[in-house]
C-alpha cells in the first residue's frame, strides 16, 4: 500500500464510508506493518495524529467484541492485538521524527492544560479573546490552534469573545455547549450523575448526539440528567452560580448533601452525615469564602437544629441530629 492509499483509506474510515474489503485491506496492512515503518514518515503531524486515533479506536472496538474467553468474534477488528504494537511503534516513531526534523510548518498544535488546585480560583485567556475562570479543582484541555473548542472537567465561567461565524463549543462529559459569544457558567464536578449550565448573557445551545439540543438565555439553566438522558430547563437567577468567581459562596435551596460536596473541594476537607435526612435537608445561605469552616457548618446546622463534630486531625467532619432530652 503507498502513502496515498493510505491516507485515502484513511480518510473514509473516519468518515464512517470504508468498505469491509477496505477495512480488511487496513487490516493486511497491519500486519506488514513492521516492515513498512518508514510508510508514515510521509504524513503529516495532523495525518499521523488521526491514524493514532483511528488505531485506538480499533483496539476499543476489538476490546469491546471480546469473548469472555479473551478470543475476539470473528470481524474487521479482529487484528486489535496488532493495532497495539502499531500504536507504540507509531508514538516512538512521531518522538524519533520529530526530533529528527525540528519544527515543521504541518506540526499539529499541542494540546494546553490549565487547571486549578484546591488552593484557588484560576483565569486564563485564550488567544481569541476569552476569558475562563476556573473553580477549584477544576481543568481545561483546549489547543493554540483556531477551533474555539475545549474540554472541561470540574467548573468554569467562561466569558466568549464573539468570532463572526466561529461558534465556541465546550465539550463537558456527554454534554456539549456551543455559543457564538455570551458569557455561562458549567458545573460538570459529577458528570456521571448530572451537569448544569447556566447562561449570564447571550444565548447557549446545550445537547449532544442523543439529546435534542436546547436554546438558553440570561438566567436560563439546563441541567443534563446521565441517567435517562434528559435535559431539564429552568428560570433562575445566574449570579447565584457565578458568585464562586468574586469569592462567595451561594447555596439556594440545595440539599445539605449538595453543599457539603463545594464545601469539601472549597476546603479541602470531608463532610459525613449521621443519616441520609440530613443530607438530604434543603438549605439556602451565602458565605463569603474567607469564612471558617467551622462558622459555616454551625450556621448551616442551626437551622434544622444539627450538630457536628470534628475527627481528630481536623479534616473530617461528621454532621448529626441531637438526640432529644428525656
Amino acid at each position: 500500500m503507498n502513502n496515498d492509499r493510505l491516507k485515502e483509506l484513511l480518510g473514509k474510515y473516519l468518515d464512517g464510508a470504508a468498505t469491509e474489503a477496505e477495512i480488511r485491506e487496513v487490516d493486511d496492512w497491519y500486519r506488514s506493518f513492521e516492515g513498512h515503518t518508514g510508510l508514515t514518515e510521509q504524513l503529516s503531524a495532523e495525518e499521523r495524529i488521526a491514524l493514532e486515533q483511528l488505531l485506538f479506536l480499533r483496539i476499543s472496538h476489538g476490546i469491546a467484541e471480546a469473548s469472555p474467553a479473551g478470543k475476539l468474534v470473528k470481524g474487521p477488528f479482529r487484528y486489535w492485538w496488532a493495532a497495539a504494537s502499531i500504536v507504540v511503534l507509531m508514538l516512538a516513531g512521531g518522538i524519533y521524527f520529530a526530533n529528527r526534523q525540528g519544527a515543521r510548518p504541518d506540526t499539529a498544535p499541542a494540546a494546553i492544560t490549565a487547571q486549578a488546585d484546591r488552593s484557588g480560583i484560576k483565569k486564563i485567556a485564550l488567544p481569541d479573546g476569552t476569558l475562563i475562570w476556573l473553580n477549584f479543582d477544576s481543568k481545561v484541555r483546549y489547543t493554540q490552534a483556531d477551533k474555539r473548542e475545549l474540554w472541561l472537567e470540574g467548573e468554569g465561567y467562561f466569558e466568549v469573545a464573539p468570532q463572526q461565524g466561529k461558534a465556541f463549543l465546550v465539550h463537558a462529559g456527554k454534554l456539549d455547549v456551543t455559543v457564538l459569544g455570551t458569557s455561562f457558567n458549567i458545573d460538570a464536578y459529577t458528570p456521571e450523575a448530572s451537569i448544569t449550565v447556566t447562561v449570564s448573557g447571550g444565548k447557549v445551545s446545550v445537547g449532544n448526539e442523543q439529546a435534542t439540543g436546547i436554546m438558553l438565555s440570561a438566567n436560563q439553566q439546563a441541567i443534563y440528567h446521565k441517567e435517562g438522558n434528559k435535559i431539564d430547563t429552568a428560570v433562575i437567577t445566574a449570579a447565584d452560580f457565578n458568585a464562586w468567581r468574586e469569592g462567595q459562596l451561594v447555596f439556594r435551596n440545595l440539599t445539605f448533601g449538595n453543599i457539603a460536596q463545594r464545601l469539601e473541594r472549597a476546603y479541602n476537607v470531608r463532610i459525613r452525615f449521621d443519616t441520609p435526612a440530613i443530607a438530604n435537608a434543603l438549605l439556602t445561605a451565602r458565605f463569603d469564602r474567607n469564612t471558617a469552616l467551622k462558622d459555616i457548618l454551625k450556621m448551616l446546622c442551626d437551622i434544622y437544629g444539627f450538630s457536628y463534630r470534628e475527627a481528630p486531625g481536623g479534616n473530617e467532619y461528621l454532621v448529626y441530629e441531637d438526640q432529644p432530652k428525656r
